[in-house]
């Protein structure tokens, strides 16, 4: 582990099932199930409970009804008469089980599609001698670039861990840095070499395989159908769930051709890919992941956040996964008082809520009739306080238990870490400096 840096333990076992219906944030008026503290359900009053078709937390849950029996298969049949016999009976045969055999891959291949539209082209040429490299566009990525890489020293017969890597604000960008050249035009040359140089030590230092993939986000998009005020800075809806025809990425999609690529352009054998992936943002890039799990995959194991806990974003991944729309667990790197910590900092958007609900309980009677009044003391607009206040019951649990830093969440993993912003994806790709019982237990080892 770095200096300087911390890991919390999580504790084992599992916590009752209370109703949550969220009113605010990204899905308003969505009613999930999740696993919560007790001590602060969001929604409580078993009337509620039992139309949602949840239990209040301390009513025992009925015994599971028995199982019909199994289909009898007669001794002496074979394999096609099993099958017929089992299809007869209206049971699905098992699916076979995957062949398993060895890689062959190349000690080195680089493939640039004459497609690519990106820096990335250059990048490739210029910085990949070694392993296996892939650049061009992609249909899941909405026809965007893509890199798919695979470090020097790939074993044929080990397992592949593959790293999906979702960049930062300007880093769609892959522009050399040079004198007078601006910052966010080279952002994303320097963030990928550190991502390919992190991915690099990774596979030195595990007994897996490793493939990083770094697609690139459309930088400023418009939402479909937006009008007035857009955010400009990044791309919201990278990977985000919708059936307007101008909108392509997908996931699922993304993840197919990858895996078609790893096995027809770099020999990778099938069986060698039927791991969970991790699926990893930094900075702005946290909102391609919980667009991902909102949209829903079994593909992703780790859902990992470089200091990129932004509200309705880490939040909203694990209101996915809990509901059951996707698996995977989710861990936060935070830089302790930095641009993601939901408690101190630049954004401490969990202390602000907090805050801001409390004064509008002092404060809604002498607001009534002046919104655009500031109150003694409270740093923000009587309508600021009240918009606050609505919004605080869909994250209060959640900021609760962020307090603690999830300690009481077993499917939530937090690392703080003194590691700055700009350089956690050194640190972090595919959970490199994260420690060692991180890696034991994360769904992507097994």
């Amino acid at each position: 582990m770095l200096p300087g840096t911390r890991a919390i333990a999580k504790p084992a076992g599992r916590r009752p099932c209370v109703c949550s219906l969220r009113a605010g944030g990204l899905h308003r008026g969505d009613v999930r199930c999740s696993t919560l503290r007790r001590s602060t359900p969001i929604v409580t009053g078993s009337v509620l409970l039992v139309a949602l078709g949840c239990k209040p937390s301390g009513q025992r849950e009925p015994e599971a009804a028995a199982l019909p029996p199994s289909p009898q298969v007669r001794p002496g049949l074979d394999d096609d008469d099993r099958n017929d016999r089992v299809e007869d009976e209206g049971v699905s045969a098992p699916a076979p089980r995957p062949e398993v055999a060895d890689s062959a891959m190349p000690k080195q291949r680089r493939i640039v599609d004459p497609r690519t539209r990106s820096g990335l082209a250059a990048f490739a040429n210029e910085v990949l001698e070694d392993g296996l490299a892939w650049v061009g566009p992609l249909e899941g990525n909405g026809g965007r670039d893509v890199l798919v890489y695979v470090p020097p020293g790939a074993d044929d017969r080990a397992e592949f861990r593959l790293v999906y890597h979702f960049h930062g604000t300007y880093s769609e960008s892959v522009e050399k840095e040079r004198p007078g050249r601006p910052k966010k035009e080279w952002v994303g040359w320097n963030r990928l070499e550190q991502t390919l140089a992190a991915t690099t030590d990774l596979q030195a230092s595990t007994p897996d395989n490793v493939a990083l993939v770094v697609p690139l986000s459309a930088g400023k998009r418009r939402e479909p159908d937006a009008t007035g005020w857009w955010n400009g800075a990044y791309d919201r809806m990278w990977m985000a769930p919708t059936e307007h025809p101008e909108h392509r990425d997908s996931f699922e999609t993304l993840h197919a051709e990858v895996r078609s690529i790893l096995r027809e352009q770099f020999g990778v054998h099938a069986s060698k890919l039927e791991r969970p992936v991790i699926a990893e943002g930094h900075s702005a890039g946290g909102i391609a992941l919980r667009n991902i799990a909102v949209a829903g995959t079994q593909a992703v194991g780790e859902y990992l956040f470089q200091d990129a806990s932004f509200q309705t974003w880490s939040d909203g991944c694990y209101e996915a996964v809990r509901s059951g729309r996707s698996s995977g667990r989710v861990t936060l790197v935070i830089t302790t008082g930095g641009i993601a910590d939901p408690l101190a900092g630049r954004d401490p958007w969990c202390a602000r809520l907090e805050t801001r609900a409390s004064a509008w309980n002092q404060h809604r009677q002498g607001c009534a009739s002046k919104p655009e009044r500031t109150p003694s003391g409270a740093k923000a607009t009587c309508a600021e306080l009240q918009a606050a206040a609505d919004e605080w019951p869909a994250f209060a649990s959640w900021c609760e238990n962020m307090k603690n830093d999830m300690a009481d969440v077993p499917e939530v993993y937090v690392h703080r870490t003194r590691i700055p912003h700009g350089k956690q994806p050194r640190h972090f790709t595919g959970g490199l400096e994260l420690p060692a019982a991180w890696h034991e237990s994360s769904p992507t080892a097994k």
